[in-house]
Formats: C-alpha cells, sequence, structure tokens
C-alpha cells in the first residue's frame, strides 16, 4: 500500500474579496497538511479572519507587500513547500471553487500514474466556468485519453494543479520573468522537455474563471474579456514563448493567428478600445526587445 502522498496547498491571493477567499479556503484547507496563502497585494490583506477557523493552525499567511507576480508567488509557496518535503504541492487562485473530492482525486492519481512508470508532472482537475458551467474545450489540442479517468494535455491552467515536489526539482520553479501570463503553460512545456508528462483528470471538476467574462464569437471561439492590462503580458509573453526551442509549433502557429485576430478585436470592438490598444502595442514592442518583468509604463 502506498504511504500518504503529504500535499501542501498554494493560494494566490490579490485584493481578495474576503467572503469568497474565506469560503475556498475552508473548501480546501481540511484535504490538505498545510495551506500556504501567499498575498500578492502592494497593501497587505487583513487576514484576521483566518483566527475562527478550525484549522488555523495549518494556514500560514505571507504577505509580500508588492505584486510580484504569479510566478514569484507562486515560487515563495513552492519554496517553502519542498523545504518542509511535501509530495505534492496544489496551486490554487483566490476565486477558484475547489470540489470536496480534489486533492483525494489528484495525489491518488499521480501516485497511481507514477506506479505505471510515467514521470508525471503534474495533474489537475476538469475546469469549467463557474458562472456558466461551462468546461473550458481549446479548439486544438484536446488531449489524449490514457483511460476512463485521465486525459494527457499539453498544459494545464495554473489553478487546481497538483504538481509533483520531486519533478520541480527536476523541472525549476516558475518563470518570474513572465510576471503573469502563461506561466502555468511555459512551466508544462519544460516539463515536457524534461522528459514529464501533464495530465488532466475526469475525476475532479472545479470551477473558475479565466477572465473578467467571455464572449463567443462565431458560436465556436471562446473571447475572454481581460482587464485591459492583462494584453500587455499575453501578447508580450507570446512573442518570449515564440523564440524558444521547447514551445510546440502548433501553439506558436496557433497563437499568432488568435493574437493577430484580437489586436483588432480587442482594439476595435471591446471597451475601453484605446487602453487596450496601447497596451498592446506596449507589450509588443516590449517583447521584440526582450523586456521582461512587471509592466512598467513609458
Amino acid at each position: 500500500m502506498n504511504r500518504k502522498f503529504k500535499v501542501c496547498a498554494v493560494m494566490v491571493c490579490f485584493y481578495p474579496d474576503i467572503e469568497e477567499l474565506s469560503s475556498n479556503i475552508n473548501a480546501i484547507v481540511g484535504q490538505v497538511e498545510k495551506l500556504i496563502i501567499v498575498d500578492n497585494s502592494e497593501k497587505p490583506v487583513n487576514h484576521d479572519f483566518l483566527n475562527n477557523s478550525d484549522h488555523a493552525s495549518k494556514i500560514e499567511w505571507v504577505s509580500l507587500k508588492e505584486n510580484l507576480g504569479i510566478g514569484a508567488a507562486h515560487n515563495v509557496g513552492i519554496k517553502m513547500a519542498l523545504e518542509q518535503n511535501f509530495d505534492g504541492i496544489l496551486l490554487l487562485d483566490q476565486d477558484s471553487n475547489p470540489p470536496e473530492n480534489l486533492v483525494k482525486e489528484l495525489s491518488s492519481g499521480i501516485q497511481f500514474l507514477n506506479d505505471q512508470g510515467i514521470k508525471v508532472a503534474c495533474l489537475g482537475p476538469d475546469i469549467f466556468n463557474k458562472n456558466t458551467n461551462e468546461t473550458y474545450k481549446p479548439l486544438v489540442n484536446k488531449g489524449v485519453e490514457l483511460s476512463q479517468d485521465f486525459v494527457e494535455k499539453d498544459v494545464l491552467i495554473s489553478s487546481g494543479k497538483l504538481i509533483s515536489a520531486e519533478a520541480v526539482k527536476q523541472i525549476g520553479m516558475m518563470d518570474e520573468a513572465l510576471f503573469i501570463d502563461l506561466v502555468d503553460f511555459e512551466w508544462c512545456w519544460r516539463a515536457r522537455k524534461y522528459g514529464f508528462r501533464v495530465f488532466s483528470s475526469k475525476r475532479a471538476r472545479m470551477g473558475h474563471m479565466v477572465g473578467q467574462k467571455n464572449i463567443k464569437i462565431l458560436n465556436s471561439y471562446n473571447l475572454l474579456i481581460p482587464a485591459p492590462i492583462r494584453h500587455y503580458y499575453q501578447f508580450r509573453n507570446t512573442i518570449f514563448l515564440l523564440k524558444r526551442d521547447y514551445v510546440p509549433r502548433y501553439w506558436k502557429i496557433k497563437a499568432l493567428i488568435e493574437r493577430s485576430i484580437e489586436f483588432f478585436l480587442y482594439s476595435l470592438l471591446i471597451s475601453p478600445r484605446l487602453s487596450r490598444f496601447r497596451y498592446i502595442v506596449k507589450g509588443i514592442k516590449d517583447g521584440l526587445f526582450n523586456r521582461k518583468g512587471k509592466f512598467i509604463n513609458g
């Protein structure tokens, strides 16, 4: 019988809705041995509400006192989990709704796949839009079914993803230079470069929201509507990843097509149009000149 797979959850927050954050903390803290909450807010969030939790002793709150980006915030928690010898690190966003079977299914899934001789980088749940209950499905590279329970993927989004600690030691940490967008995809592609594989489990589903809202284009393509500043990172980081040899060619072609379409859709149709246009142009410029890290105006 396998020994217990010890899991530390790392939840990153940025000026969260306290009621929603508290609900999501309560949903996950009983499933893990430890929960590390990394606060990326410039003004630290008052977390006194945690004192009333039945699991307060399992929760550690880390205030960074500045927004270092999702990659750096994840790395803070991952390093702490590695130092404390956890077997797996569960990454979570503040607004993701973890189901009660999430850790049980993902940890047992990683152990099962490892026992089959498979080098697992990470295993995640099926992700659905928590507002519409619609499952997020890519137009291409939908994954390959390994069995009735597991689908092999190229990438997983960060939230809900259980990462093998052993895999992190070989693959490396999150790329902090990307700051936010595509940090999760880049790590998965890098994992595959080192011979690791990425899976989702059909035995767990988790509600999440990608973007502030979605618009359906031609009844098939989901146009995600983020805050305007996110266009900067999306376009800049796409250019960064186009230069990396371990990023799949199909994604590079797809990304070039999508960014080209989005340049016109966001700039001409989605308010505030001028702000979106300026962030996109700045992102393209900084991508070409290899300017990494946090957005700097000017």
